[in-house]
């Protein structure tokens, strides 16, 4: 991530300690929070400093997204035919960003860092207008899509989320800040000491010569290098985010205890998930499909989010792994799984079914097609 550069970071914990002295001294000598007004220029400074073409970029981006959403609820008969494109215009800076995955002699007129993550969140936006036909301020819309402590990674904040709390960010005690101080500190330790110890043990044991039980440790610690490097980040942010007044949403929730993929993804990468649930997932089930159908959607919603990561083949690959895993589950009447209603070895049992499957899929991220074939070859050596 680009904020454990350390000259990076360093910049980054400045910008949120300006902002923690700013609020505790507005609140202390107006008894009014001025840190809202002042998070905009900070992120845009905070942007800038990694890459000027990227804070223009961004700001370019924003002004252009929040004039779609102005024109949106100014609109009536055609609201609904506008609010599908614009939300594809909202997409083309992802898209010519994917673009050159596949032809790197495309020109790069654009700094397209968190593109990604920026798309959800405009896409979003034009949702929340969509549907509540409620016109939304510009301050808080650029302030929300260039929150820079989640500004190139999750967790993603949603808009009516992110409002709420924007107006009046919560007072930091010392309960808070210690906190969020033990949440930094947790997010760096598995970025920087537990992911090197779990590469270091993953490289080594590729070297080996595979047989079952090599492999199956392999397939476990490829699982458990995207947990600890996804998680990781994701505790860095929501400390930060939270130290500051705005309690950003957590991003994992103990996923080893999901005994199906349906628990399974809201509990891994959650505001992910729960954005293609919502804007894709329900849009197109919302109607109670069959089970038939609801394979289909399934599919198809798993397949989007994998597309969203990339267009490269591993990307490909997982879509329609994660995609099949999801909609057998629902074509099988299989998505509910209460613990309380299950007992305990066979609860157990479908939560390592799940969690395995799931860890096969982390190899296409994580191991050349070499290692990948080699690894699935130790299974059959006993």
């Amino acid at each position: 991530m680009w904020y454990l550069q350390i000259d990076i970071l360093v910049r980054l914990l400045i910008a949120c300690a300006l902002m923690i002295v700013l609020s505790g001294i507005s609140r202390l000598l107006f008894k009014r929070d001025f840190s809202p007004y002042a998070l905009l220029p900070v992120s845009l400074a905070t942007i800038a400093l990694v890459s000027w073409q990227l804070a223009a970029f961004s700001a370019a981006y924003v002004l252009v997204t929040f004039i779609l959403t102005r024109i949106l609820n100014k609109l009536k008969r055609t609201r609904r035919v506008f609010f599908v494109i614009f939300c594809l215009i909202c997409t083309v800076p992802f898209f010519y960003g994917r673009l050159g995955e596949f032809f790197p002699a495309l020109p790069k007129i654009l700094t397209l860092v968190g593109i990604a993550y920026s798309m959800l969140k405009a896409i979003d936006a034009l949702y929340f207008v969509y549907y509540t036909q409620m016109n939304i301020s510009f301050l808080c819309y650029a302030n929300y899509m260039l929150f820079f402590p989640t500004f190139t990674s999750g967790p993603i904040f949603r808009y009516r989320d992110f409002l709420r709390v924007f107006e009046n960010p919560v007072p930091l005690d010392y309960e808070r800040f210690v906190y969020c101080v033990k949440r930094f500190i947790r997010g760096m330790f598995k970025k920087m000491v537990v992911l090197y110890f779990v590469t270091a043990l993953f490289n080594h044991l590729l070297e080996i010569e595979p047989h079952w039980y090599i492999s199956l440790a392999v397939v476990v610690l490829s699982y458990l290098f995207l947990f600890f490097d996804l998680s990781g980040y994701s505790d860095i942010a929501i400390a930060v985010g939270s130290v500051m007044g705005y309690t950003v949403p957590e991003n994992f929730r103990k996923p080893w205890a999901a005994a199906s993929f349906t628990q399974f993804w809201r509990n891994w990468h959650i505001t992910l998930s729960d954005w293609v649930r919502e804007h894709i997932f329900v849009v197109l089930n919302g109607k109670r499909l069959g089970r038939f159908m609801s394979f289909i959607v399934g599919f198809l919603t798993m397949y989007v989010m994998e597309m969203w990561h990339g267009f490269t083949l591993p990307y490909v690959v997982g879509g329609i792994y994660n995609g099949l895993c999801l909609g057998l589950e629902n074509l099988f009447g299989l998505t509910r799984a209460d613990k309380r209603k299950m007992k305990k070895p066979v609860y157990v049992m479908r939560c390592i079914i799940v969690n395995l499957l799931f860890a096969f899929n982390t190899l296409l991220f994580t191991v050349t097609p070499q290692q990948f074939f080699a690894i699935m070859r130790g299974f059959i050596t006993l």
